[in-house]
């Protein structure tokens, strides 16, 4: 809580002494006789002092509000720890094998999805590839928008079909390449082998060790691949293209693992290596939300205010 107006609060132990030990003297009544002294009043007791303390509450809370008391939402916090982790996401026709249920791409989404909500410190950026990648979302600590892009991620996010790893991994170093994080991750989700663009996986290897950067390869697919037939309710099966000795040589060139997932759950074993990494520190702004305060002191005062009165002038008779 902040007050804008803090002075008044000053008011507060001035209306408490006057209440308290203020004492005026009051007029003299003369009455001819005790009947009618009886009955020009009740009988004091400490029941005929809660209007006044009623009245006096309400003047404190108008006090109060007068000072202009405000409640204070942080957002955001002055750092995060974590690394740069970049995402490259094969969206080729391949992805569409029904091997995995609904289908690879499917599950390969879901996977990284539960893996940003574990990585609330790390910033993540996602590129998607066929026989040419793009960055759909850069480095971000903004998970809600991450999310939501890789939920509309398709097969169509990329227009020609094909699967370039190496100018997939190049698009993913250049989005590392000025990080200043400790730790700076690559993570290779695909089901084929490299058969476009004009980058070999192998030189990528190589750049990406002179960054600093590991590459955490991922072959996704069982040894079949099962693809509808176009105007069919048919399917059409084919062997599976993972070049696994490519993946292997990619992770271990850059530090990283090669992991074949043929089950969805083996995924995890990524996040478990991941999470072993050395953690860095990001700057982040902090915004804050103001809320007035005042108008509830307001109501307050003008409900103890009109109680007060109405006990202390019609409901209890003072006899001064």
């Amino acid at each position: 809580m902040r007050i804008l107006n803090w002075p008044f609060l000053l008011l507060i132990p001035l209306i408490i002494f006057l209440f308290f030990f203020y004492k005026k003297k009051g007029a003299a009544l003369k009455f001819p006789s005790i009947n009618m002294l009886m009955s020009g009043g009740m009988k004091r007791t400490i029941l005929h002092k809660i209007g006044r303390y009623l009245m006096v509450l309400g003047l404190l809370a108008a006090t109060a509000a007068m000072a202009r008391p405000q409640s204070v939402n942080v957002y955001g916090t002055g750092s995060q720890s974590g690394i740069d982790i970049v995402v490259l996401l094969d969206v080729s026709i391949s992805m569409q094998s029904i091997d995995f249920k609904p289908n690879r791409l499917e599950v390969a989404k879901d996977t990284i999805d539960s893996f940003i909500t574990k990585r609330s410190q790390d910033r993540i950026a996602l590129v998607v590839f066929k026989a040419t990648a793009h960055t759909l979302i850069p480095l971000t600590h903004d998970h809600n928008i991450l999310r939501d892009t890789l939920r509309d991620t398709g097969d169509d996010s990329v227009v020609e079909d094909g699967t370039a790893i190496g100018m997939a991994m190049v698009v993913g170093l250049n989005r590392l390449k000025n990080s200043d994080a400790a730790s700076k991750v690559i993570i290779l989700v695909t089901d084929g082998e490299n058969n476009s663009g004009d980058v070999n996986p192998g030189t990528a290897a190589e750049m990406a060790r002179e960054l600093g950067i590991k590459v955490y390869p991922i072959g996704v697919g069982t040894d079949k691949m099962i693809l509808p037939i176009e105007g069919t309710n048919d399917y059409e099966t084919y062997p599976n293209g993972i070049d696994e000795d490519l993946m292997k040589h990619i992770a271990e060139i850059t530090g990283g693992k090669y992991y074949r997932v043929n089950k969805s759950h083996v995924l995890s074993d990524v996040f478990s290596d991941i999470d072993k990494l050395e953690k860095t520190e990001f700057e982040q702004g902090v915004a804050y939300e103001y809320t007035e305060l005042g108008f509830v002191y307001i109501k307050i005062a003008l409900i103890f205010l009109a109680l007060g009165i109405f006990m202390d002038r019609f409901l209890y008779i003072r006899i001064p």
